[in-house]
């Protein structure tokens, strides 16, 4: 009787031990607060990531806006995927001309003071 009690414990211990293994851990990873208004972060996929974080590791979101690791669709039985930070989310060189940014310096021609308060 006290060998089929120990056999049934021993059982009992390795069958929660593997649940327990098995089980997905919850890691939460947040973007960190932003430094700036437009720091940005980028998904980093790992090698054993999840479809749908593979999608969005393309993409660079506003720190604010980011979605929380791991994506709550994750597959990956450990997830290691990870934020690579950015200054900014705009990855071009600014697009605007030299001449819109050019203010106009020439002889001023209103002449009427407080104009727009004529309209009111």
């Amino acid at each position: 009787m006290g060998l089929l009690l120990l056999l049934f414990v021993v059982i009992a211990a390795v069958a929660a031990a593997y649940l327990w293994h098995r089980q997905k851990p919850v890691v939460t990873a947040e973007a960190p607060p932003p430094s700036n208004r437009f720091h940005a972060v980028a998904i980093h996929a790992h090698a054993n990531a999840c479809p749908e974080v593979r999608t969005l590791s393309s993409s660079k979101f506003l720190a604010k806006e980011a979605p929380r690791l791991p994506l709550e669709n994750c597959t990956a039985p450990y997830c290691q995927c990870r934020y690579d930070h950015y200054d900014d989310r705009r990855t071009e060189e600014d697009r605007r001309q030299a001449s819109d940014m050019v203010r106009h310096q020439g002889e001023q021609k209103r002449v009427r003071k407080n104009r727009r308060k004529a309209h009111a």
